[in-house]
């Protein structure tokens, strides 16, 4: 749900037709809207919002403050398609007032609705097991070294457990981020690489590959595994946990969100 709503180039015309796509390729709607109307500002005011804007974090951030102060505004319908991240699209959708939602824009409005809804049945064994505000689940797995370690050792940090596997294209691609999320705050953070369903020569490897220089410790599998007692349905996923072992937040891919709980 990251990707841009593209509008027509507007003209000189009286009338203008904007296309609504839901992601990059999902065409959802196509309007026509008067120049003059209050609509075509509110869209043109949420594009020239973000228009420039290439770090994802700032534009959220950009997106989020507009919608929270103009839940009536059809623009914040159109800027549903620059957000990132589950948690962050969902408190947008509960903003946007009944009249927006509504609007010429409610083909748009109620597929990211629908998404949303898929993506909490889909999400929902993690989000049973990550309960926010209880007691993280604690468990002991082998490390690089052959070792037993605990979550529970860790207490008196932070710790993000990291539920990766070396077959995770997605998982590989965030480690450059996580790696300056990590040395910006390791003085108070630990992070924990659960890797799942994974090969111990191959978990090495991309170790190793990818210079990974947190703690780290390979899954077991089947029913006694980390992963299923973390309701984990896709990797990555990061579990954010404070030094008294309580679960602040969890989220499937959104790093960012992890991110902003430290600023």
């Amino acid at each position: 749900m990251s990707a841009v709503t593209m509008l027509t180039a507007f003209g000189q015309e009286a009338d203008t037709t904007i296309v609504l796509n839901y992601g990059e390729f999902v065409t959802i709607d196509t309007i026509t809207i008067c120049k003059s109307s209050a609509t075509f500002k509110q869209l043109q005011e949420a594009e020239n919002l973000v228009k420039g804007i290439t770090d994802q974090r700032t534009k959220n951030k950009v997106v989020v403050d507009y919608v929270l102060s103009n839940p009536e505004s059809e623009g914040s319908v159109y800027l549903l398609n620059h957000l990132k991240g589950a948690i962050i699209t969902k408190k947008c959708l509960t903003a946007i007032s009944e009249h927006a939602r509504n609007g010429v824009m409610k083909k748009l409005y109620d597929a990211f609705d629908e998404g949303m809804k898929k993506f909490e049945e889909f999400t929902a064994p993690t989000a049973e097991a990550c309960q926010i505000g209880k007691e993280a689940k604690d468990f002991t797995l082998e490390d690089l070294n052959g070792q037993q370690l605990s979550l529970s050792s860790l207490r008196g940090k932070y710790v993000m457990l990291d539920f990766w596997g070396s077959w995770c294209v997605n998982c590989i691609a965030a480690y450059p981020r996580v790696k300056g999320f990590y040395e910006q705050h390791r003085d108070k953070l630990e992070i924990l690489g659960v890797a799942i369903h994974d090969k111990k020569d191959q978990w090495k490897a991309s170790v190793k590959k990818n210079e990974l220089s947190w703690k780290l410790v390979l899954d077991t599998e089947g029913e006694n595994s980390v992963a299923e007692l973390y309701g984990i349905v896709a990797a990555p996923t990061f579990v954010l946990i404070d030094p008294e072992g309580t679960v602040l937040n969890w989220n499937l891919g959104e790093l960012e969100t992890i991110e902003d709980l430290f600023q």
